[in-house]
């Protein structure tokens, strides 16, 4: 299916992209690598007037580990983060999120940061970041904000972003308790296709203690989200069988997916259970351990 027509802006800082989207409210969307937006604007699911490419504005294309932060900049690509040791090693669950997306070419050119702004509810990286708290610094011609990625998406392809902002950097904590991560998805018939739903689990503490967790979920509601009562369901409990059945458990039944052509609701609801039970096991495994 052919593109709608939009016009093409390149621009070459972030003011001068602030400053084009504010000139087009109502139809201007900014594009990085393209990919995920290129894919839904071939659907007509957006139209966009305007195209503003912030792919050349120098000074975004970073992955960056400071003392407390891991910092992931607008323009690096999926294959920046995945070959990133500091990502191996601080957060070896967004690297085997970002290991699910489609294929090297695909991800050699697709923006972690692009994929998130589209906002869709079954993005791997969506819930890979949610589950380890990350931060969003959002660029404005008025200065920059900083806000947490649980509120960041605000419904299915909407996200908290004003007409005239952009995501400067991904910002990731790091972890000074002993953490176990794990991510899965599942993803129907082709490994490739976005996940009919995703799991992102970190767990702190040890094996006889959880101090700590962190659930995400993505694919089974209308955004990305946390489940807070399967979380406290771990805490202060010994990372045993029994404990982790209970938060899969919860987690099936706070889920609230829809049907569609894809899947039904009810088994969406089911690979929830599925999937959180086999990444908490995963997690607990490797708390205090191997990554």
């Amino acid at each position: 299916m052919a593109l709608p027509k939009f016009d093409y802006i390149a621009a070459k800082s972030i003011d001068e992209a602030c400053s084009a989207l504010a000139s087009n409210p109502d139809g201007g969307k900014l594009i990085a690598g393209g990919v995920s937006l290129l894919r839904v604007m071939k659907f007509r699911i957006m139209s966009p007037d305007v195209l503003v490419d912030v792919k050349s504005i120098p000074g975004l294309r970073y992955i960056a580990c400071d003392h407390d932060v891991l910092r992931i900049g607008a323009t690096a690509t999926s294959s920046d983060v995945l070959k990133s040791p500091d990502v191996a090693s601080e957060c070896p669950l967004l690297s085997h999120a970002i290991a699910r997306i489609a294929t090297a070419a695909v991800r050699n050119w697709a923006t972690v940061v692009g994929n998130i702004c589209v906002g869709h509810t079954a993005s791997d990286p969506s819930a890979a970041l949610l589950a380890l708290d990350a931060e969003l610094v959002i660029a404005s011609p008025s200065g920059e904000r900083v806000l947490p990625i649980a509120e960041f998406f605000t419904g299915h392809m909407s996200t908290a972003l004003e007409e005239a902002e952009l995501v400067r950097e991904i910002r990731v904590p790091r972890r000074k308790e002993p953490t176990g991560m794990s991510y899965l998805a599942h993803a129907g018939r082709a490994a490739m296709e976005t996940p009919l739903i995703a799991v992102g689990v970190a767990l702190t503490g040890s094996e006889s203690k959880c101090t700590g967790a962190s659930i995400a979920l993505a694919g089974a509601a209308e955004t990305p989200v946390r489940l807070s009562r399967a979380e406290q369901a771990l805490v202060d409990c010994r990372l045993d069988e029994r404990a982790i059945q209970n938060a899969a458990s919860i987690a099936a039944e706070d889920c609230a997916p829809d049907s569609d052509v894809y899947a039904s609701a009810e088994y969406r609801r089911r690979l929830v259970g599925v999937y959180v039970r086999d990444a908490l096991r995963a997690a607990a495994n490797r708390v205090g351990g191997a990554k």
